[in-house]
């Protein structure tokens, strides 16, 4: 029963070594280009942030009092690759200014 316990504890031991090495790699930090923001205006929250265009086909993040109204605006249902909200980018709030925080 000992026997079974200890290679138990060694194997559980080495897979989470194996685990910790096989997830340690370098972290690429080359996220492409990133929108510059259009407005200086603070923030508070996400919400605070829009795209510069309605229909998700903003290229820069923007405040919502600079951005466009989009309350009567129908959509087609299309994203450019390059938009914000359907793109690689999402607009958030981040040390009170709107940007965009990108992915690859």
């Amino acid at each position: 029963m000992r026997r079974t316990r200890a290679v138990s504890l060694a194997a559980l031991a080495l897979g989470a070594v194996l685990g910790w090495i096989a997830g340690c790699g370098p972290v690429d930090s080359d996220f492409g280009d990133i929108p510059e923001p259009l407005s200086n205006r603070v923030c508070y929250q996400d919400s605070d942030c829009t795209g510069n265009a309605c229909c998700g086909e903003g290229t820069h993040p923007t405040h919502v009092q600079d951005g466009p109204n989009c309350a009567n605006v129908r959509c087609s249902g299309t994203c450019p690759l390059n938009g914000i909200d359907c793109g690689r980018c999402l607009v958030i709030c981040r040390d009170s200014r709107c940007e965009a925080a990108c992915q690859n």
